[in-house]
């Protein structure tokens, strides 16, 4: 029996298989007619970037389950030649092949929990609410559905800006959101005292400056405003503290309090079955084993 290929993915697998082999072949250099052509065959084709990548290409392809794709992560973040390319894509996702992945992973992955984290947020008509590293656009998508809802989007990626805006692009257009390519401690462009929600997903762990970006959140926000985000500390303890750097929940808890937040609250939750969120209609996929610690926090009424 004969399986065919979608078009779409035979076309985007030729895209895979030229940047594998055919750049490699390119820096490969020497002496004109030095090299063979089982050599410029061959040599990319066995080269470990190339293999790696060829994986992730066939993994998210062919067999895009989420336990594939963790499985792979915790691989790669024990393998010296990929596991940097992979951690700064996890923390700024590039146009790269490793940065597409990444971004298919977020949205795997991310999505049932963002859902989960945004019903506990407690949006309402009139709220303005901020998404930090909204990266695909999943959780904008999602608090969109709630009618006279404001959103902005904080993202430091470029990639992961154009990709959302092609999702929420009528969205944009209506004015109803609007995406920021900014560190989430540096917002000038955001007016003291004017958003009243504020919801993140495994986004902690890469601000350059915790107090820093605590404080600038802590600003922006209105008195009352409600700070939800998701964290995962015991998943990526052991990646790169150069990349990773916020990945200790009490000094999370401590950093929060600090800034001046109050009614400080954590809560173990495990998503099992079916789809959390207004978009759950739609249907996304739950990993039986996915989890998140939510922390939540209010800026104190004047």
């Amino acid at each position: 029996e004969t399986h065919l290929l979608p078009i779409g993915t035979v076309s985007r697998l030729n895209v895979v298989l030229s940047l594998c082999i055919a750049q490699p072949i390119r820096q490969m250099g020497g002496k004109k007619g030095a090299v063979t052509l089982r050599s410029r065959i061959m040599k990319p084709i066995f080269s470990r970037s190339v293999s790696i990548a060829m994986v992730v290409a066939f993994a998210a392809y062919f067999f895009g389950t989420t336990d594939l794709m963790l499985r792979f992560v915790r691989l790669a973040s024990k393998l010296n030649f990929v596991s940097r390319s992979l951690q700064h894509n996890l923390s700024n996702p590039s146009g790269s092949l490793m940065g597409w992945f990444v971004a298919r992973l977020m949205v795997e992955v991310n999505t049932a929990s963002i859902q989960d984290l945004i019903t506990r947020a407690e949006l309402q008509p009139g709220d303005t609410a901020m998404e930090i590293c909204f990266g695909p656009g999943k959780g904008l998508e999602e608090m969109a559905l709630y009618e006279g809802v404001r959103l902005i989007g904080v993202d430091i990626s470029d990639t992961m800006r154009s990709q959302a805006s092609k999702l929420l692009s009528n969205h944009i257009e209506q004015g109803r959101i609007q995406l920021l390519n900014a560190s989430v401690g540096d917002l000038p462009m955001v007016e003291n005292n004017t958003v009243h929600k504020v919801v993140n997903m495994n986004c902690v762990y890469f601000w350059p400056s915790l107090p820093a970006s605590l404080k600038e959140i802590y600003r922006v926000m209105t008195p009352g405003g409600r700070f939800s985000t998701g964290v995962k500390f015991e998943q990526i303890k052991d990646f790169d503290p150069g990349i990773f750097r916020n990945t200790n929940k009490a000094t999370f808890l401590k950093a929060l309090e600090d800034a001046g937040f109050v009614d400080i609250k954590t809560q173990e939750v495990r998503l099992s079955t079916g789809c959390p969120g207004k978009h759950g209609r739609s249907g996304c996929r739950v990993d039986p084993r996915s989890h998140y610690t939510g922390i939540f926090a209010t800026k104190p009424k004047r």
